[in-house]
């Protein structure tokens, strides 16, 4: 799982940086073309305005020998710029009311057209601009105002058709690059998957390894106490035995999850039965601890997962919970359904636990408090196991706490 996490991450990252780099490329390409295309038709609006329109405007008919000058500077030959566009001008006095005009090279286009676009464009005050499918300069001269439009519809079909090629270049290439980075990010894990793997195999190898031992040492402690009688010595000896038989117990436990050793049966049980028969058994341990265990359980909850595995969760939280309660705490565990989903709350009272912890509070050997856990007896694997757990099936565990407080752990699974 953690394998799998750490591959996604790297297909994320990989995938995140090229899809910015398209991105970037995509649209400064698309804004500089923009803006050239602009400056090219701005050139040339102001060519036919500073000639007056004189020259410029043809019907359908050949173009004219000879060319004016200004339009040398610009980008292509002049004769390809005007048979690659369609242009008309308008002039107006100085009151706005129009002296000539010449639409002859826009065929579908109107007096009344053409009137109210240099209408609009004078009403707005602008030097240049566009309008529709139009760009358009507005020049002064001695008898008023020259208003020269150009048609830029086909170049705007242009320019769209080559979005549309460069997304579809762009889609196909993604998919490709995808493809790639699942390959390569096999590549980049293995070395930590071979180390994750040989260090899970070591934790386990070395558990079962110290079973017999321990065992040995055990059942040697009980012949010497049966011999020589009750002593301080021994009964040490027994503790520790004993923790050390529940520590080589969570350590393969948590192997076997992790390694999906673990043999989870799924199928459908009343989930609402299973989590009230795991609390019930914490019933007695509480009432000696002086410990309120509260449960408030939804009935009829059914839940499709290995129901041991389920009840063996159930059974950490809730040792956890009266573990790391304060004298004369509060145990609330709850079950309830609501949105699809079947939700598991274990609340108790104590020391809680810090804000900066809650993420790291699931790892492995890792404990908040070490006074605490040495006197609970807690070697800090409970929580990874119950997460190993809830991983498996495919749920989400999280812890929520006020420092010195109280602290609560939800499980949600989808029912």
């Amino acid at each position: 799982m953690i394998i799998k996490r750490l591959q996604l991450k790297f297909i994320a990252i990989m995938m995140g940086v090229l899809l910015t780099v398209f991105a970037v490329v995509f649209v400064t390409l698309n804004a500089m073309m923009q803006a050239s295309s602009s400056r090219q038709m701005e050139m040339l609006l102001q060519a036919v305005a500073d000639h007056d329109g004189i020259g410029f405007l043809f019907p359908f008919g050949d173009l004219p020998d000879s060319i004016p000058q200004d339009l040398s500077e610009l980008p292509m030959p002049a004769p390809q710029i005007l048979r690659s566009g369609r242009f008309f001008f308008v002039k107006v006095d100085r009151d706005h009311n129009m002296l000539d005009a010449n639409y002859d090279m826009i065929f579908d286009l109107t007096m009344e057209t053409a009137w109210e676009y240099t209408d609009t464009v004078l009403s707005e005050n602008k030097t240049s601009g566009k309008i529709e499918t139009f760009q358009y300069l507005v020049a002064e001269k001695d008898y008023g105002k020259i208003v020269v439009f150009a048609e830029r519809g086909m170049e705007m079909q242009l320019l769209s058709r080559l979005i549309r090629s460069s997304l579809w270049i762009a889609g196909a290439a993604c998919l490709i690059l995808l493809v790639f980075s699942v390959w390569l990010s096999r590549w980049a894990v293995r070395p930590v998957k071979d180390a994750f793997d040989k260090q899970r195999h070591f934790v386990s190898d070395a558990s079962h390894e110290l079973k017999t031992p321990l065992t040995i040492i055990a059942a040697n402690a009980d012949v010497l106490e049966h011999e020589i009688g009750g002593n301080i010595r021994i009964t040490h000896i027994k503790e520790q035995s004993t923790r050390m038989k529940l520590l080589i117990h969570d350590m393969l436990s948590l192997a076997r999850t992790e390694e999906h050793e673990l043999n989870i049966v799924m199928s459908k049980f009343d989930l609402s039965n299973a989590v009230l028969s795991s609390v019930l058994e914490f019933d007695s341990r509480a009432f000696e601890e002086g410990k309120t265990l509260e449960h408030d359980i939804q009935d009829g909850i059914s839940y499709v997962g290995g129901e041991a595995q389920v009840k063996q969760l159930v059974s950490i939280l809730t040792d956890n919970a009266i573990k790391h309660s304060n004298e004369s705490g509060r145990i609330e565990i709850s079950l309830r359904q609501s949105n699809g989903k079947a939700v598991i709350s274990v609340f108790n009272t104590g020391i809680g636990v810090e804000e900066t912890e809650q993420d790291r509070i699931f790892e492995r050997f890792y404990r908040s408090d070490n006074s605490r856990s040495r006197q609970t007896g807690g070697y800090g694997l409970g929580l990874s196991i119950a997460k190993s757990i809830v991983d498996r099936h495919g749920g989400r565990i999280s812890v929520t706490g006020k420092e010195g407080q109280w602290v609560r752990f939800t499980v949600r699974f989808i029912v």
